[in-house]
Order: structure tokens, then sequence, then C-alpha cells
């Protein structure tokens, strides 16, 4: 599966209960979910990681699809511009 398409299924099976919560709530559970994430990393917790990695993506396109954002677009952009690369 693409990014377009999990964009795609996201829209799908979730837009309508999104759209009705608002993006501001929604964006209120993104970041507990990137708080859960970020737990997990510094307990090293791999396997509860890999969970919050899936939600923190899932959270994201679901913010995109509010914001009516193609991800797959805004990705390309963001690597075509080679200021925008992190630095190592």
């Amino acid at each position: 599966m693409n990014l377009s398409e999990l964009q795609q299924l996201v829209r799908d099976r979730y837009f309508e209960t999104d759209n009705a919560r608002g993006i501001y709530h929604t964006a209120l559970w993104f970041h507990e979910e990137v708080g859960e994430l970020s737990s997990a990393i510094a307990n090293n917790d791999r396997e509860n990681a890999r969970e919050e990695f899936a939600d923190v993506l899932m959270w994201l396109l679901t913010l995109a699809n509010l914001m009516n954002i193609d991800m797959e677009e805004a990705i390309s952009k963001y690597l075509a511009d080679p200021g925008k690369m992190p630095s190592k």
C-alpha cells in the first residue's frame, strides 16, 4: 500500500467522525499519541513504540484529511527541496 492509498483508507474509515470532532480536538488526540510514542522511545519499549508509530501516522493522516492536504504531494515537495532535508 502506498501513502495515497493509506490516506484514502483513513479518510474512508474515519473522516465523518473526525470531521464531527473538529480539527482542534483531533489535534489534541494527535498530540497525545506523540506523547505516548515519546514515552515508549524513552523507555526503549520497541513493542509499544511499534504500535504508537502506527497511531501517530494514522492521526497525522487524519489531520491532513481534515485540512484537505495530500500527504504524498506534500512529501514529494518536501523531498524536492534540498534545504528541507535534515542535516547530519
